[in-house]
């Protein structure tokens, strides 16, 4: 087995180092292994990761949503924060699928009738999809410290990898449809640009 350093993986199969810094950090590297200071993975591991193919958004409930947009929230590797409302923010492998759940739903900023049009919130770390809320039905809505009107949705987790190299949704249970929906963009790559945490993408655009 070849081991190679995470910068050398990214120059090697062109992968962002940044965004491979945020997936082993994230957990989501379980291959990965200290040598010499260094963080390693066996060079087929950065090469299925390299691999791994687009999400085709065409697919996704597609007499709803046409060539309408969809939300996508791209988050960072979780960390504690000082709110009564959640004890964590972002992503980590190994927070339990509730903390997990609570990390993600909220508080946004942006048009929650927009975040919620398509009924589905896919979560990208690194640019690849990490988890999936679906049921974004309603909302709750708050002035926060920082002067901003941010939402936090009536969403549910229905699924999430702890292994970007093997992704396997962690939730087994859920309605047809939603296992549908994670099957379909879980640890597939989903590009999106946003100066902030909600960005949006096209199903007519992704789909050619």
């Amino acid at each position: 087995m070849t081991l190679i350093t995470l910068r050398q993986a990214a120059v090697r199969f062109n992968l962002p180092y940044a965004a491979l810094q945020k997936i082993a950090a994230a957990g989501l590297l379980p291959a990965a292994r200290q040598h010499s200071e260094k963080l390693v993975i066996p060079t087929d591991v950065a090469q299925r990761i390299q691999a791994r193919s687009a999400v085709a958004l065409h697919r996704l409930l597609p007499t709803k949503m046409g060539n309408a947009t969809m939300a996508v929230l791209r988050v960072d590797v979780a960390k504690h924060v000082p709110d009564e409302d959640r004890p964590y923010i972002g992503f980590r492998a190994d927070l339990t699928p509730s903390d997990l759940l609570e990390a993600l739903r909220g508080w946004w900023v942006g048009r929650p009738e927009k975040i919620a049009q398509a009924g589905i919130l896919p979560v990208t770390l690194g640019g690849f999809v990490v988890a999936v809320l679906t049921g974004l039905s309603s909302w709750d809505t708050r002035l926060t410290d920082d002067g901003l009107i941010r939402h936090r949705f009536d969403a549910r987790l229905v699924g999430y990898i702890s292994d970007l190299d093997m992704p396997i949704n962690m939730i087994g249970i859920g309605t047809v449809d939603d296992l549908r929906i994670a099957e379909l963009l879980l640890g597939k790559r989903l590009t999106s640009t946003s100066g902030g945490p909600i960005a949006y993408v096209s199903a007519a655009k992704t789909s050619m």
